[in-house]
């Protein structure tokens, strides 16, 4: 697995590059991904992130996250032995910040959930309807608490929700 980090802006992450690496092995873990894949993960300040949400969902407004799939691992269109791009995962931290609050949850947690949230994009979730956007919540908290075991952290402490719908956007 490669994973690219880009952080030109030098925006602070509550989590440094070794835990966002863990965070996508145990997403492709989970996901039973067994292919070799590579994935980009960018931190981008609120403008900039602004700005892809308008270009791309027509949504003029900063939002946490943003993913960009390219291939999949689970097809044949890449052939064998070559790379997968499963794409690109935008992440913006001060709006990620901002909302964990709401959340009752702290900033890294909130990180972790929407990096994990971004993978699962990259690999076809998506959450247009209740049930999917369900369905989805259900596989971010088995990994963010299979996560929360490794850090020493009960994973029963882990809650995340309500559930992420796109039906208002």
């Amino acid at each position: 697995m490669s994973v690219f980090i880009s952080n030109d802006g030098d925006i602070q992450v509550p989590i440094d590059a070794d835990e966002i690496v863990q965070v996508i092995q145990a997403v492709l873990s989970a996901e039973a991904v067994e292919r070799e894949c590579s994935v980009s993960v960018s931190i981008v300040d609120e403008d900039e992130i602004q700005s892809l949400n308008a270009m791309w969902r027509q949504i003029d407004a900063p939002t946490d996250v943003l993913s960009f799939e390219c291939d999949s691992p689970f097809g044949d269109e890449v052939p064998d032995g070559e790379v997968v791009e499963l794409g690109d995962v935008i992440l913006c931290p001060a709006v990620i910040a901002a909302q964990a609050p709401d959340f009752n949850t702290t900033p890294a947690d909130e990180f972790r959930l929407m990096l994990v949230h971004g993978m699962l994009h990259l690999l076809g979730y998506d959450h247009i309807d209740s049930d999917d956007a369900a369905r989805m919540e259900d596989r971010e908290l088995v990994i963010l608490r299979g996560l929360a075991q490794v850090r020493g952290i009960d994973p029963q402490s882990i809650v995340i929700g309500p559930t992420t719908s796109h039906l208002d956007d």
